[in-house]
């Protein structure tokens, strides 16, 4: 566990804020393999991104949790890198498409950057070091909720400071 401690406040000083090939690469592929379950359970699935202990990047196990909420405990056996979550299915009544501010309060407490799954199939990163949120890919670039409408929530940014979703959001 000293190890795992180490390795986590040496990422954490370096390179954790910036976004990894390889975190990317786990974060998108088990968000691609949750997106199905997040529309059929119409709950977000949520997890952590980071080092196991031989060292490899993996995701944590899902948990499962509500149509607007989801908290996994921390994983004892990895050094967490980053969070991982989707937005659950699509409901025209709740702008899923970007990161809520409580995704990025989370992330930021945490001293993690975060990945989000939206039902129109987008990925976000949530740099929490710079406070930007980024689509790392648009509409259909992971799996897209049946009833997802494009367009049905108006515009949505490639990117975000955190004051500009903050005003998007209150609108």
């Amino acid at each position: 566990m000293k190890i795992l401690t180490i390795l986590f406040v040496t990422i954490c000083s370096t390179s954790a804020f910036a976004q990894d090939a390889t975190e990317l690469a786990v974060a998108r592929q088990i968000l691609t393999e949750l997106q199905p379950h997040s529309f059929d359970k119409r709950s977000e699935f949520c997890g952590y991104v980071g080092f196991n202990d031989d060292g490899v990047m993996v995701a944590s196990p899902p948990v499962q949790g509500t149509k607007d909420s989801c908290g996994a405990a921390f994983p004892r056996n990895m050094a967490v890198t980053a969070s991982y979550h989707t937005h659950g299915d699509y409901d025209p009544g709740y702008f899923n498409e970007v990161p809520s501010q409580i995704d990025v309060d989370g992330d930021k407490e945490f001293h993690m950057n975060g990945y989000v799954a939206t039902p129109g199939g987008r990925l976000w990163f949530i740099d929490t070091q710079t406070m930007v949120l980024r689509q790392i890919c648009s509409i259909g670039c992971l799996p897209v909720a049946p009833l997802f409408r494009k367009g049905s929530t108006g515009d949505v940014a490639l990117a975000y400071t955190y004051d500009e979703l903050v005003e998007k959001l209150g609108d």
